[in-house]
């Protein structure tokens, strides 16, 4: 698959275990085989394959206590805002690569990154105030 290498790179940065990675990629592509017919059917066929790959993964790090090692950027952040924040500064994709990837255009991967600074920012700096201070 085209994407292939790509899923097992972003399941990496998100799953530390490289057997448990692999494992979960070939589910998330098992189950865009099985419903083929109905995905080709969708809007974006690429962003329904994308959503089955997160699903897959968000379930195996709630179930299987799954050392994440991005657990902190998913607890803080929206699913979309932290899967781009993934691609881009992890895996050093560009927007136009990221896009492609999670079937979206390029301006929604601009834009929820720089939502997501935002946010990591304020975060960071709430954590620095001091105690009783007005933010």
């Amino acid at each position: 698959m085209h994407y292939q290498d790509r899923y097992l790179r972003y399941t990496r940065a998100r799953v530390a275990d490289a057997a448990l990675s692999r494992r979960l990629v070939e589910a998330a592509l098992g189950s865009v085989a099985t419903n083929w017919t109905g995905i080709l059917a969708s809007h974006c066929p690429v962003a329904e394959a994308w959503d089955i790959l997160g699903s897959v993964i968000a379930q195996a790090v709630r179930t299987r206590a799954v050392a994440g090692r991005c657990t902190n950027l998913y607890r803080s952040l929206p699913p979309l805002q932290a899967d781009v924040v993934v691609l881009r500064h992890r895996l050093c994709l560009s927007d136009e690569q990221a896009a492609d990837l999670l079937g979206v255009e390029e301006s929604v991967i601009t834009s929820q990154l720089r939502m997501a600074h935002r946010t990591i920012l304020r975060r960071q700096q709430d954590s620095q105030a001091p105690e009783g201070a007005a933010t």
